[in-house]
């Protein structure tokens, strides 16, 4: 049993009042945290019998109360004494600042696991009392009994004044351990400005970068007190190494042995990589690494911290200043702060001395350089001219006295004054007055001027560069150079017209017919007025080019183009659609019978015979025309009426005009059937894929291959077989079909895609869609649910092949689109190229992969010399722009080596292969072989340099 607390009362006041008087002498005596807990426990086991006391300090963070006296605790009572409780046990009067009396404890929750020892030695009471620091709970003491009444009043009492002076003491500890810190850290921080000090006079005077890394990592350890400091410099190679070029302190000779290599896992997360890489000071503490071989060698050298610093010049880490420190706190962030003023310090003067040594070798190298210059500049074809800061002519070449008009030998105009060389040359330009007041504009400025282009007289036109000849911010002069850009100017006007007028009869082209109608349409609706549109086509013309020859009616061609230019009105437009097809515009029209003067006044000039070589060559021409806004619909939509109403007219007997009426639309009994035969179609899987591979030639014949396929739709018919697109190719751009077509289209391809890859057949797959599904907003939500639904299909393996018709509707939606398919992977073709219906500047804007040459040059290719002249331009426009270029319709050897050896690689056509079902396609790719003479073109091919 547990002694009783006081003899009598008399005696447990003297017994109270000496333990408090030994506790406030123990807390005068100010000794250490642990000596504090210790003596607090014997007195109380002294002078109140106390009897299995703990005082233990509060981690709230852990949740935990820590042991702190006994310790250790006595022999075999380790059970009794256990080194952590959990504090959600104490109740809540504990942590308001209240002694908290158990007088169950065996039954009180939460002390499940001290159970046991609570039996071994009888205790049944406790009390826990609340030491607080600075207005919170820090510790508790607790008492444990045998008996409840043990915690008698006058006993919680001295347990409660015996607490606050414990919580003094703690306070008085805490405050004592915060001056000293304070005190501390601000000794170092006037040492680390002292040190800043002598590093700022250092980077001022060191002469040599040697000098001031030396200097710099001598005052770092002799001024600052730290054990090491070392500078390294990154090397220009791939290892990214670092050359040590200074040290001071401890271990030099381990230090100069080292090869650190930043790329090298080992030395990754070191110091000095981590400083460079992140470019900021960063801070680490070997003796709580790992085992990594950085911090290994600085525990072997009794580092406690280490601290790297990014060394920049001009912008550029350079290197990295490490510095080492003994204590694990000797770098507190006002320190840090400090070091990192001085690697700025540092880097300065870096800065400054490779500064000073480059202008030296500049200088020195000035005149080596001038001679080497004007060697290399006094034959080059632009002309360059050099002035001093001074305004006095330093160099000139040849091409400059030729492009100005001077006569005579350059070296005549060394040290001449600008201004006169400008006033000798202004009657050059073919506005004077204007460039030489841009010259003066330029000067005053001085800053660099590139590519600003400058009209001469007599048509040509010149690009001027203008560069400020500056070394470290010392202006030494200027450097004039100028090109002749006119030949260049003229193939790009060439190149322009090849992508918006027809080469056969300088007519525009459905690209730019297609811009001035959108444009005619909007001032038409905005100026409520009307527009005609018309599709004129050449009756006979097939039978001229049979019996007469492609030149013939090439010569048909250019004559009714100009005779239909002669009908029109001024400000009316005509243009070729391609083919014999031409499309007509006709502005500020008011009434059908003044397009009708116009028709007839063309179709009169058109029945005129053409004379070709003696021959009399007769074709007549039947038009049709719809109105704007009688006819509301959109550009491409206008077009099809006015074919519509063309076709009528040649059913009507040509030679004819006809006007659109939705009776003709009607004509409908036929549409209607072909649009439910769509719907059934889709419904039933009527839809089938044939397949054309598409091949790459390559000089050696082994590496010829097939480099993709095009799928091309049929509809299976159960009475005709398999119908081609012709068939029904109205309703590929149906409002309510062209989706679901274009998406079932996208999952054949896309199976075929996948079952190839069984067989081992990696190539993709390229579906026409139509510009209806490709302006569509969900467009690009089909690709995605179409790969999405064939996961083993890389985006790559998918072709998109488009016309110009979407573009042309919609730029920014088209392009918007093909930027789309290609941020996924998916790659988009212009098909059709040259046939009017592509142009350069949609290939700029639209970014898409590759061209596809129309069958129509192919088919014509080695018909006169003009059609091959005709796709040697397509395929040189390609490698021009940099895009593939596939030639289609290939369908003899003769048209493959014609193409192959004017530089077109990729081909596709009956020549190679007819359009197959899925299942010939691994045995045909396995049997291919291309003609031998193909390889041999491709090796005299005419590449584009």
């Amino acid at each position: 049993m547990d002694p009783p607390p006081f003899d009598s009362p008399a005696d447990g006041v003297e017994r109270l009042y000496a333990a408090l008087a030994d506790i406030g002498d123990l807390v005068a005596a100010m000794p250490s945290l642990q000596e504090l807990y210790t003596g607090v426990v014997r007195i109380l086991e002294r002078h109140v019998g106390a009897w299995l006391v703990i005082i233990g300090e509060i981690d709230h963070a852990a949740g935990m109360m820590h042991r702190r006296a006994p310790d250790p605790p006595p022999r075999d009572q380790e059970d009794i004494y256990p080194a952590a409780v959990p504090i959600h046990i104490a109740r809540p009067m504990f942590w308001e600042g209240h002694i908290d009396v158990e007088p169950n404890i065996v039954d009180a929750p939460g002390r499940e696991a001290l159970r046991p020892a609570y039996a071994k030695y009888g205790i049944r009471a406790a009390a826990a009392v609340p030491i607080m620091r600075f207005g919170q709970v820090h510790a508790a003491l607790i008492l444990r009994s045998r008996d409840p009444s043990f915690f008698s009043p006058p006993l919680l009492q001295l347990l409660d004044r015996a607490a606050v002076s414990i919580g003094r003491a703690l306070e008085g500890d805490a405050q004592r351990s915060e001056l000293k810190r304070a005190m501390q850290e601000a000794g170092r921080l006037q040492r680390a400005e002292r040190l800043l000090g002598e590093t700022l006079k250092i980077a001022i005077h060191a002469e040599t970068q040697e000098n001031l890394f030396a200097r710099a990592c001598t005052v770092v350890v002799e001024t600052g007190g730290y054990a090491v400091c070392w500078m390294g410099v990154l090397q220009d190679d791939s290892e990214r190494s670092l050359h040590l070029m200074a040290h001071a302190g401890r271990a030099e000779a381990h230090y100069r042995t080292i090869q650190i290599r930043l790329a090298d896992p080992v030395f990754a997360s070191s110091v000095s990589a981590r400083a460079i890489a992140s470019g900021a000071p960063h801070l680490r503490w070997p003796r709580q690494e790992g085992d990594e071989p950085w911090a290994r060698d600085a525990r072997m050298l009794g580092l406690g911290s280490i601290l790297g610093l990014p060394l920049r010049v001009a912008e550029h880490i350079e290197g990295v200043l490490v510095v080492g420190a003994e204590d694990e706190g000797a770098f507190t962030d006002a320190e840090v702060r400090v070091f990192g003023e001085i690697a700025l310090e540092l880097s300065l003067g870096w800065e400054r001395l490779r500064s000073r040594t480059a202008r030296v070798t500049a200088e020195m190298a000035l005149q080596t350089s001038l001679r080497q210059f004007q060697a290399i500049v006094s034959n080059q074809y632009a002309a360059t001219l050099v002035v001093t800061a001074e305004g006095q002519v330093l160099f000139a070449n040849a091409a400059f006295c030729r492009m100005f008009g001077i006569d005579g030998n350059p070296e005549q105009l060394l040290g001449a004054r600008a201004a006169d060389i400008i006033e000798r040359i202004s009657p050059v330009y073919a506005n004077p007055e204007r460039e030489v007041r841009r010259i003066h504009e330029i000067l005053e400025h001085a800053e660099s001027v590139q590519g600003e282009e400058m009209e001469i007289r007599g048509g040509r036109t010149y690009l001027r560069d203008f560069v400020p000849i500056v070394i470290d911010g010392q202006p030494l002069g200027r450097m004039w150079q100028h090109i002749d850009i006119t030949d260049r100017k003229v193939q790009a006007a060439q190149i322009e017209r090849l992508a918006y007028y027809d080469t056969l009869t300088d007519l525009p082209n459905r690209r730019l017919f297609f811009e001035w109608l959108a444009r005619a349409r909007s001032l038409s609706r905005r100026h409520q007025d009307s527009i005609a549109i018309g599709v004129l086509d050449l009756d006979g013309f097939k039978g001229i080019n049979d019996q007469h020859g492609h030149a013939a009616g090439d010569e048909v061609l250019r004559e009714s183009a100009r005779r239909m230019q002669t009908a029109l009105r001024e400000g009316d437009i005509s243009a070729r659609l391609g083919g014999d097809e031409f499309a007509l515009l006709l502005i500020d029209i008011e009434s059908e019978e003044q397009v009708r003067g116009v028709s007839w006044r063309m179709l009169e000039l058109l029945r005129a015979p053409i004379l070709w070589q003696s021959e009399r060559l007769l074709c007549s021409a039947s038009v049709g025309w719809t109105l704007y806004p009688r006819d509301d619909a959109p550009p491409d939509i206008l077009l099809r009426h006015a074919d519509l109403a063309m076709y009528t007219a040649k059913q009507a007997g040509r030679d004819r005009d006809q006007f659109y009426s939705e009776v003709l639309e009607t004509a409908g009994s036929e549409h209607r059937a072909l649009h439910e035969q769509m719907v059934v179609a889709l419904r039933d899987d009527h839809l089938v894929l044939l397949y054309q591979p598409i091949v790459v030639i390559d000089e050696d014949p082994v590496a010829c291959r097939v480099t993709g396929l095009e799928a091309l739709l049929r509809l299976q018919d159960d009475t005709c077989g398999l119908l081609p697109p012709s068939a029904f190719h109205s309703m590929l751009d149906d409002a309510v079909l062209s989706r679901p077509i274009g998406r079932r289209v996208l999952d054949l391809a896309l199976r075929t895609c996948e079952r190839l890859l069984a067989h081992d057949a990696v190539l993709p797959i390229s579906v026409n869609i139509s510009s209806r599904h490709l302006l569509h907003p969900e467009f690009i939500h089909d690709v995605e649910a179409a790969l999405a639904a064939h996961p083993a299909i890389d985006a790559t393996l998918l072709g998109l092949e488009i016309t110009e018709t979407g573009p042309s509707l919609d730029r920014a939606q088209a392009r918007r689109v093909i930027e789309e398919c290609r941020s996924r992977g998916v790659l988009v073709s212009l098909d059709d190229f040259g046939t009017g219906n592509s142009s350069l500047s949609h290939i700029q804007q639209l970014e898409v992969a590759t061209l596809k040459m129309d069958q129509s040059f192919v088919r014509d290719l080695l018909v006169g010399s003009r059609n091959l002249a005709i796709a040697a331009g397509i395929i040189t426009t390609a490698q021009m722009l940099g895009v593939t270029l596939i030639a289609e319709g290939v369908e003899t050897e003769a048209q493959g080596v014609a193409l192959l050896s004017h530089g077109c690689r990729q081909l596709q056509g009956y020549a190679i292969a007819k359009p197959m079902v899925e299942a010939d396609i691994p045995a045909w790719i396995q049997g291919w072989s291309p003609f031998s003479s193909w390889p041999r073109a491709l090796g005299s091919s005419k590449r584009w340099p």
